[in-house]
This record gives structure tokens, sequence and C-alpha cells, in this order.
């Protein structure tokens, strides 16, 4: 057992309790959600006080992450000479269950791999014979589509954000760590599905309407994220495409953007499962700021501008059914030596807002 897959899982107090039904939870997930009445919840089913959260990728994580390992009450890991160990997931559609690796059995390994199959949130049980073990572990897989979107869009100054674990001679990236700028674009998708569900039109932001509702919520996601015209990465002439087309499979991955892909996991289950709040407050769009522009909005933002200045990069005119916009310079992005940040975003104004802003 190596010290990193040791360190991955909480010590957690062994209780048993019940006769075995792995299924017989009390109301195991929570309702959440918003956006319209006829839609599925953008945000998927959460599992009640999970006892660990686990956040996988159809595109694989960083070595241990996807093994659920149980402990005694010392911090020692629970051996089970007697009878089998036995898990189960609320919904065997999403995840797969196997013996960890090098292990024979689920005894043997004192736990499972847990191997994704597909987007969304399910509960995972354990139980010995006839008696379940009194915890219940989340598993959270969040569109493969959008780790990829924030690996093409912002890979190194994720890398740049996230925090490693200096314990460790590979780059392993803290399941606790953090990228500000990975969660302003990830809620950048997540808001425009709101808006999409409160005004019930998904071509308000190019999204084909069919592809949409097809496998909520994880479809509202794909549909945004290859919505024609909308995400650069996505389009085969971007020079971002290869990076794009890479995220998909982690071991494509290599240096900086493993970091970023591993952080881009972290990231993009929270937000999709709700986790993570919008650090922008709304924004539905996003650019990087050219020299140039970042000097008109920067001078525009300390004159306390009432209009969005001429040739800033964003206008009214390009969300008709948005405008007036403001422009968020949002402080905790990632940015250049010069203080240009790496991204500007695009969000609803209110009346007797100011035209630019730089407070989520």
């Amino acid at each position: 057992m190596s010290k990193f897959r040791l360190a991955l899982c909480l010590a957690i107090m062994l209780i048993l309790s019940g006769c075995k039904n792995p299924f017989s939870f009390t109301n195991p997930f929570g309702g959440g959600g918003g956006g319209d009445d006829d839609r599925e919840s953008v945000q998927p089913d959460r599992v009640t006080e999970p006892t660990q959260k686990f956040y996988l990728a159809i595109g694989g994580v960083a070595p241990g992450r996807d093994e659920l390992i149980i402990y005694n009450s010392y911090g020692s890991i629970q051996t089970f000479p007697g009878n089998p160990l036995e898990c189960e997931a609320a919904d065997e559609d999403l995840v797969k269950l196997q013996p960890r690796p090098e292990y024979n059995t689920l005894s043997d390994g004192s736990g499972a791999q847990i191997v994704p199959l597909l987007p969304g949130v399910t509960a995972i049980r354990c139980w010995v014979g006839d008696v379940n073990l009194d915890y219940v572990y989340e598993v959270t897989i969040p569109p493969q589509s959008m780790i990829q979107i924030l690996v093409a869009e912002a890979g190194l100054q994720i890398a740049d954000e996230a925090t490693l674990d200096d314990e460790y001679d590979d780059d392993i990236v803290e399941l606790t760590s953090e990228s500000p700028t990975a969660t302003a674009l990830a809620s950048v998708i997540r808001n425009r599905i709101e808006l999409i569900n409160d005004l019930d039109d998904p071509d308000l932001f190019n999204a084909d309407e069919e592809e949409y509702d097809e496998d909520a919520p994880t479809s509202y996601y794909d549909a945004v994220i290859f919505a024609n015209g909308q995400f650069s990465p996505t389009s085969p002439s971007d020079q971002t495409y290869d990076i794009f087309v890479k995220a998909s499979l982690r071991k494509f991955m290599d240096d900086d953007y493993q970091i970023a892909y591993d952080q881009a996991v972290i990231t993009a289950a929270q937000v999709f499962n709700g986790d993570k709040n919008d650090n922008t407050d709304g924004a539905f769009a996003f650019r990087s700021p050219t020299d140039d522009e970042w000097d008109i909005l920067s001078s525009a933002w300390n004159e306390g501008a009432s209009q969005i200045p001429e040739n800033s990069g964003f206008t009214d005119e390009d969300f008709p059914s948005l405008d007036p916009i403001q422009i968020l310079i949002q402080p905790d992005v990632w940015t250049y030596s010069d203080g240009r940040p790496a991204f500007v975003f695009a969000r609803e104004r209110l009346d007797g807002e100011f035209a630019i802003e730089n407070t989520p």
C-alpha cells in the first residue's frame, strides 16, 4: 500500500448496523437545482451527508483517486477475514466496482476501485455478510467535455493555480486544491445552462434543443460546450483544438497539462454537483483581453464608466437578449506580470450599475 494511496482516504469509524440491504437508505439523495419546470434540474441529485466524496472522470484520474479504501477507528486499513466484503452503487449505469489493482477480491483490497462509466452522481455502500457498514460514499463524474474545455481554454493558468502536495516527488494535486480561473470558466458554462432553462431558450447560446434535452443534466453541458461558434477549442481550426481532444483522456496529458487536467477534474465535479459556488455572480461569457483591450478596460473601470467602451472586446450587441451587459474583472483570476487578467467576463447589468466592475 503506497503512501500516496493511504493519504487519499480519511480514517473513519467502522460501525456495523442493520441487515444487509445496501439500498435501504433513508433518503440517500437530496434535491437541488433550479431552472425551467419542464426541464431536469441543472444540478444532479446529491447523496445526503456522505462519509467521503470522490471526484472521478471518464477520461481517468490520478493514480489512487478512484480507490475506495475502508479504514478502522485507529486509522488502519480494515481487514475482512470472515465474511466477504461487498459493495454496490445506487446507479450501476454510472460506475462499475471491481477489486483494487493488485488484489483479487474486494475483501483482499479492503475496498474497491471505482470505474466511471457515465457522467452523474451516485452513492456507494458496502456490507459484510448480512450487516451494512454504516457509511455511504458519493461519487461525482462531471461531463468529460467540461474538463476538456477547462484544460484547453486555460491549462497553463489552472496548472499554475493548483496546489501540489509537497510530500510527494510526483506532481500530485491536493484534493482540496482550488483554481479560481477554472471555477470562473466552469461557472460560465453552468450559468448559461441556468439562463437557458429559466428562459426556456437553448438557442440563447446556439445550443441544439434536441441535443440539449437528450440526457439531462449531462446533455446540457455537452450541448452548450459544443454549440456552434461558442467555445473556440471545440473548432478543429482553433490552435487549442488538439489540447481539447487530448484532454478526453488523462494519459494523453503531459507535464503542466496533466496538473491542469487533475485540477480540472476536481473543479468540474464541484461545479457540476453544486459543491462550488459561482465566483462570477452570473457571468455567461468570457474572453482573453489583448493588451490594447486591457488598457481600454482598466482605464474605463478607473473612471467609473457608465457605458462599455468601444474596442474593449465585448459589446451589448454581442448578447442582444441579455443586454445591457456588465464586464467583470474577476480579481482572483490568474493575471500576467503586467496585471492583465487571463480572462474578463460578461454578465447582465442592473440599472445604476457601472459598466465595468471588479466585484464578483
